[in-house]
């Protein structure tokens, strides 16, 4: 039995779309000292948060089985946002201008499967993003959700698995590593 402090599943892009990213992320260094930015390591999009995993064996047969019956997809980056609101913003994102129906279908078919291993579901909507800063308190992201920009970043790529990922909070920032990865099979 493995057990993981805090977990959850996610869809990592390629190393090239990260390196999109980093270049967008550029266009905002100007408000780079006002916010706690992720590193490129940390990003990735979220499809469930699962906090404490006591048993990863019966989540990982869960989730293998799933993924089974989902095909592979194409998604591709774009359009920044903040969470709740530009004006009054906690956390800067990047969003998805490709395939968020199609991430949206996976993330549910991630959380079915997790409920069979005893998960709740998130209660609110699934918007698919990845995480490029946070802030302690709210502050106007607007300056720099418009220089993130509306157009795509980086090309398409094809969505072919999830990750389960093992999260160790750390002084510097969260630290992710690899307990599983499930192929998308339908």
């Amino acid at each position: 039995m493995t057990r993981i402090g805090r977990a959850f599943v996610a869809v990592e892009p390629p190393d090239g779309i990260l390196d999109a990213v980093a270049a967008r992320v550029d266009r905002c260094a100007a408000a780079r000292a006002t916010l706690r930015w992720t590193r490129r390591s940390q990003w990735h999009v979220t499809l469930q948060f699962l906090g404490a995993v006591d048993d990863t064996g019966s989540l990982e047969d869960a989730l293998r089985e799933a993924m089974r019956a989902v095909p592979p997809m194409t998604a591709r980056l774009g359009g920044g946002g903040a969470f709740p609101q530009p004006r009054r913003g906690s956390v800067l994102w990047l969003g998805i201008v490709e395939g968020a129906a199609e991430l949206g279908a996976l993330a549910a078919a991630v959380t079915s499967a997790t409920a069979t291993a005893g998960f709740e579901s998130e209660r609110r909507p699934f918007r698919p993003h990845i995480t490029l800063a946070r802030s302690r308190d709210t502050a106007d992201l607007r300056p720099i959700v418009d220089a993130l920009g509306e157009e795509p970043v980086g090309p398409a790529w094809r969505v072919e698995d999830v990750v389960l990922l093992a999260s160790e909070t750390r002084p510097e920032g969260a630290r992710y590593s690899e307990a599983g990865r499930f192929g998308l099979r339908g």
